[in-house]
């Protein structure tokens, strides 16, 4: 009779611990914001609004760029990148921004002959990308995705700054539109 008891109690408390663990799981994931497999970003220092591919498998976010040289700052001030933006319309617009450092992105083998590096070496930006209505100071390279279907790649390193999950099933989850009204709202308040 005490074994039993005692089992008992032992199956009761698991059972408390286990409904305790996925009430907090639900409790983690319900706090994330869920992005589908394409989202709307806008980018506040560039003034433009990319269809951007959100992809768990990159680390980090790149924009449509082409022609970047950097020219070093003088004294204290920032090196400079001067690049190509390529907008949503395929116009290039001129766009210098300070350079906050370099990073290599490991090429596909596909994309390189024998005698090429295994990397790209890319500038890096500090950029305000805003998503759904909130906005983020994240890391975003410059890249010539002309090729690709979407000007703009979201990584994980993003998507943690944006507390956020991708539901892979689905696309533009996020309201287009949020961070224009941010961004008029912005304007007015700085005008007054």
């Amino acid at each position: 009779m005490k074994l039993l008891r005692h089992s008992l109690l032992i199956v009761s408390a698991a059972m408390s611990l286990s409904a305790a663990a996925m009430s907090n799981a639900q409790t983690v994931s319900e706090a994330k914001t869920v992005f589908g497999i394409s989202e709307y970003v806008y980018i506040e220092e560039l003034g433009v609004r990319y269809k951007a591919k959100i992809d768990t498998g990159a680390e980090s976010a790149s924009i449509n760029a082409i022609n970047p040289k950097v020219k070093k700052g003088r004294g204290d001030e920032p090196d400079m990148v001067h690049f190509d933006l390529v907008l949503p319309s395929g116009e290039l617009k001129s766009v210098s921004q300070p350079l906050e450092k370099h990073i290599r992105i490991i090429r596909r083998a596909g994309d390189m002959d024998e005698d090429d590096k295994y990397y790209h070496r890319r500038p890096v930006l500090e950029l305000t990308l805003c998503i759904g209505g909130t906005s983020r100071k994240v890391e975003v390279n410059l890249a010539d995705r002309r090729q690709f279907s979407k000007a703009m790649l979201v990584g994980s390193d993003p998507l943690i700054a944006f507390n956020a999950i991708v539901d892979p099933s689905e696309k533009y989850l996020q309201d287009k539109n949020a961070c224009a009204k941010k961004a008029k709202k912005l304007d007015k308040e700085s005008a007054e």
